[in-house]
């Protein structure tokens, strides 16, 4: 099972801006359905490149996936996950991203095995460097039930390889995201 889950991180490029909320984004962050009856405000985040380079995945830290990458995502028909219609302001223009809004969240790191540093309460992660899924936890679940997910206890959004095999066959190759195995994914993973 640890081999069957990959971590969504955006590419390794300067040309590729971050997205920052141009709105308030408070009901986004309480693990529930949202109810929207517009697209949500994104706007570039600091620093700006100079020419940025618009692709099919960018980091709220939320994914924030192209029309093409949503669609590929929908097929799969993701408990927990919402596609909320997103305008990012680029320049003059304001372009339709969507919002992979992961609301369900798995309390499934396996503790003794992973290696993390917390909080002296204990209810903080601060680092995570190796994480192992509690495979009983996943196992309870149907796999339907469980092909994205965000992590409960770090911002950790996870796919399913049915999932992302799904993405990746996508034409052209999408790009600005990479999926990263699970079991080679750590804090460090950004940078290597």
């Amino acid at each position: 099972m640890q081999d069957d889950y990959f971590v969504l991180m955006r590419a390794r490029s300067q040309q590729h801006p971050l997205l920052v909320w141009d709105q308030s984004a408070s009901a986004f962050r309480k693990g529930r359905p949202v109810q929207v009856v517009e697209p949500v405000k994104l706007k570039l985040g600091e620093p700006v490149p100079p020419r940025p380079v618009m692709v099919d995945h960018h980091s709220l830290p939320s994914p924030v996936v192209s029309g093409r990458v949503k669609d590929a995502l929908e097929q799969g028909g993701l408990h927990g996950v919402q596609m909320i219609p997103a305008d990012v302001q680029v320049g003059d223009s304001m372009l339709r991203y969507w919002l992979v809004h992961m609301w369900r969240r798995l309390a499934c790191m396996d503790r003794d095995k992973s290696v993390f540093e917390e909080s002296e309460s204990g209810l903080i992660l601060l680092s995570l460097d190796r994480l192992f899924l509690d495979e009983a936890v996943l196992g309870e679940l149907p796999l339907e039930e469980r092909l994205a997910f965000r992590l409960a206890e770090s911002v950790v959004h996870l796919f399913h390889r049915t999932v992302v095999d799904r993405v990746l066959a996508l034409t052209p190759p999408p790009e600005g995201l990479r999926f990263v195995p699970m079991v080679e994914w750590g804090d460090s993973s950004a940078f290597r």
